[in-house]
């Protein structure tokens, strides 16, 4: 269900999992990673349906790219 925020169309971020066949801790990894953006409200995290769409279109790669571990020492991986 889509939710007007700001007057920009938000899906949930169980939603956006669902869409991009994936989980909801890998969807908050993408808005760290500033491939989706979201905004946290006292209802939980919200993706803007625009970013959902674009990632979907253009650069379906970043849900296949590894995501960084705790061991990894590089300022340069977007993960920190």
């Amino acid at each position: 269900m889509t939710e007007i925020i700001d007057g920009i169309a938000h899906v949930t971020a169980a939603e956006a999992a669902a869409e991009l066949s994936t989980t909801e801790t890998r969807v908050l990894m993408l808005i760290k990673r500033k491939a989706l953006q979201g905004t946290l409200s006292d209802q939980g995290w919200f993706i803007t349906k625009a970013s959902l769409d674009r990632l979907e279109r253009n650069d379906e790669a970043a849900l296949q790219q590894p995501t960084c571990r705790t061991s990894c020492t590089s300022s340069r991986c977007g993960c920190h």
